[in-house]
């Protein structure tokens, strides 16, 4: 039996996750967790198999949250979600001990995949979900910053050290990969999602 605890800030997206995995033959639902103190507080409880953490919640956030149960397991084994995967965020999961990380959009099965692997003693890593088209590359992201800081498209350009075209192209990549209309409201998702914080 694999015992799972998840931690997420958003009680639809726990009890979600957790109806999901209940109907999954070998698992077990050991508690949800909605923050940090929380998560610490159940996994010194309950001890799992995996916890499932996101990534983007107020106070702790789920790298802070991932650190501290490091503390007082490390062995522990934490795959981390993300409503909107970044390479960057990727690469620092694993910097600091997750062994999964996954778009909360991913199928189930992928999901299921992954923590059945995660449990056996493996890491979970899919090129397919790190590289794929809809996460933000570093250059559009210090765009999207920008832009968020009230920077026109000029400015931008002149603070990036390139050209007003080269600005333009971003930010059409980032109104396609965020599913936007325009620059304005890029920001307000990105916001929304995490990707950029107040």
């Amino acid at each position: 039996m694999i015992t799972i605890v998840i931690v997420d800030d958003h009680p639809m997206v726990r009890e979600g996750l957790e109806a999901m995995l209940l109907t999954e033959r070998g698992f077990k639902v050991n508690a949800l967790a909605e923050d940090g103190e929380d998560a610490v507080f159940v996994c010194k409880a309950n001890k799992p198999d995996i916890v499932l953490c996101d990534i983007r919640m107020p106070g702790d956030d789920g790298f802070a949250i991932l650190a501290k149960l490091k503390k007082i397991h490390p062995d522990i084994k934490v795959l981390m979600l993300a409503g909107m995967p970044l390479k960057d965020e990727e690469a620092r999961a694993r910097e600091l001990g997750a062994k999964g990380y996954l778009p909360k959009s991913v199928d189930i099965r992928i999901l299921v995949s992954a923590i059945r692997d995660i449990a056996a003693g493996g890491d979970f890593v899919s090129e397919e979900f790190i590289s794929a088209p809809s996460l933000l590359s570093s250059r559009e992201l210090e765009v999207l910053k920008l832009l968020a800081s009230g920077k026109q498209r000029d400015e931008i350009a002149a603070v990036l050290g390139i050209g007003s075209e080269s600005v333009k192209t971003h930010l059409k990549g980032i109104m396609t990969k965020l599913d936007c209309p325009n620059a304005t409201s890029s920001v307000g998702k990105a916001y929304e999602l995490g990707i950029l914080r107040p």
